[in-house]
């Protein structure tokens, strides 16, 4: 059924609509002519004076302290003020710098014509130190006693019983704090307690987002330093050997991986000389880094502490290429072992290689055994080195590094696999393995305490850098390069 009134509805919204239009448009013309009467009275005031100020209605004066009132409190009103003490203070902090270094600078220049004077003066007599100077000469001369008298008792040692001088005799009972006449069950309580406890650490380590962060950051950081190191002390080694291989006239064809000499095996340019400085040069340089970096590493410079742990790992690099060196080429027959096997005219196997490389195993470890404090020393956080948390900063910092590292070189060397550069990435577990029995000794029980850890900061400049010299390192020596043609 239609509704009847709807059509009268219709109209009547049509009609309402129509209007309300109308009055709209009533409105907007009324707006129009009443803004075009103010723009026209506005023109014919500028004209007549253009200087003069604008007149404000009653309206716009309302308008005008509104939007005042809102940019006075939207705007800080002190922010001026501060921003010229600021530079006042700034300008007032960077003139007493620059007198001070002025004066610094003055002495020095000073000091420095005083001594030249002085020279000129009596060139033969000695320089007068100051009472700073005096002491720490006399210091550094009390420090030099004590070594030679500690070196004096370690040969005296050596000489008098060499197998205790390697392997001391074990702290007693009550200097360790140990329990005498423990029972066996006793003993599986103790190491039961100790197993929980690690347990419950390591959960600790992994619900704390602060520890877990610093432990992946101490990771990153140390294996950056690692392939760093090792990047750098392998490339010298290679260096070292190319060198010498140009005074004896050997052609050499440098590769990522290893150095190839193409010459006929039995070359009359293989001389016992020559085999014996060029397979000796790469690992006597080696060394001698590792001495280098040994100095820098207790250098006491602030920003030659930054990079301590680069430093420690180019000790263990400079180390493995030379006793590391000698063990992989004793079980392959390569390398560092022609050194040895030509100077004493020795066969394959024989008794002074069988000397050698215990020697070897037996000073990689028992140094292994020293470096554990540095380590910790190096570490760049006291929170990681506390007992609770030691062990897993010890994994992190030193075994997964090692570990990680070899992967990485393993990957890089594909699709050739040198079997003696590989184990050379193997080597140094003998170092770094003896950590985790001496982390918790008693030498390094309190070094949390010793205040020689100093905070370091991660750094991703050294993870880009790594990653740019491995990536250029493998695609330039990639066909090899040839040298000393």
């Amino acid at each position: 059924m239609k509704d009847p009134y709807a059509k009268g509805d219709r109209k009547r919204q049509k009609e309402e609509k129509h209007q309300m239009r109308a009055g709209q448009k009533a409105w907007r013309r009324k707006h129009r002519i009443a803004s075009w009467q103010r723009f026209r009275k506005s023109m014919a005031d500028f004209f007549a004076n253009p200087f003069v100020k604008k007149q404000l209605t009653l309206e716009e004066q309302e308008q005008q302290s509104i939007r005042n009132v809102r940019r006075f409190y939207k705007k800080d009103r002190f922010a001026k003020g501060d921003r010229q003490r600021q530079k006042e203070e700034k300008k007032q902090r960077n003139a007493v710098i620059k007198a001070s270094r002025r004066r610094h600078k003055n002495v020095q220049r000073q000091e420095f014509r005083k001594r030249l004077n002085e020279f000129f003066s009596n060139p033969f007599s000695r320089k007068q130190l100051t009472p700073e100077e005096l002491s720490q000469k006399r210091a550094k001369e009390r420090w030099r006693l004590e070594r030679a008298k500690d070196r004096r008792k370690l040969l005296s040692k050596v000489v008098k019983n060499p197998y205790r001088a390697i392997f001391p005799k074990k702290w007693s009972a009550q200097e360790v704090g140990y329990v005498p006449h423990q029972t066996k069950k006793d003993r599986k309580i103790l190491a039961k307690k100790k197993r929980i406890e690690m347990k419950n650490n390591f959960r600790f380590v992994l619900a704390t987002p602060d520890l877990r962060k610093k432990l992946v950051f101490t990771f990153l950081h140390s294996l950056a330093f690692y392939l760093l190191s090792f990047l750098l002390i392998y490339v010298i080694y290679q260096l070292a050997t190319i060198f010498i291989a140009r005074g004896f006239h050997i052609p050499v064809v440098w590769y990522y991986y290893r150095l190839k000499f193409p010459l006929y095996t039995f070359s009359h340019l293989y001389t016992p000389s020559a085999l014996v400085t060029i397979f000796g040069s790469g690992p006597a340089i080696s060394l001698l880094l590792a001495l280098v970096f040994l100095r820098l590493f207790f250098n006491n410079n602030i920003y030659s502490k930054n990079f301590q742990l680069f430093y420690l790992w180019g000790i263990i690099h400079g180390l493995n290429m030379f006793f590391g060196a000698y063990i992989v080429g004793f079980l392959t027959r390569t390398e560092f072992i022609y050194t040895s096997e030509w100077l004493l005219m020795s066969r394959i196997y024989d008794v002074e290689e069988i000397i050698f490389t215990i020697l070897s195993l037996g000073i990689m470890i028992l140094a292994g055994r020293q470096l554990t404090s540095m380590f910790l020393v190096s570490s760049g956080s006291v929170t990681l080195v506390i007992p609770e948390y030691r062990l897993f900063f010890i994994i992190c910092q030193v075994l997964l590094p090692w570990m990680a590292g070899g992967v990485i070189f393993f990957v890089i060397t594909t699709p050739t696999y040198y079997i003696p550069f590989l184990l050379k990435t193997i080597t140094p577990g003998l170092l770094l393995i003896p950590s985790l029995f001496t982390y918790n000794s008693l030498r390094n029980e309190s070094i949390h305490y010793s205040g020689l850890i100093r905070r370091n900061y991660f750094r991703w400049s050294i993870v880009i850098v790594v990653i740019a010299l491995l990536f250029f390192y493998r695609v330039v020596l990639n066909f090899g390069l040839k040298l000393n043609q």
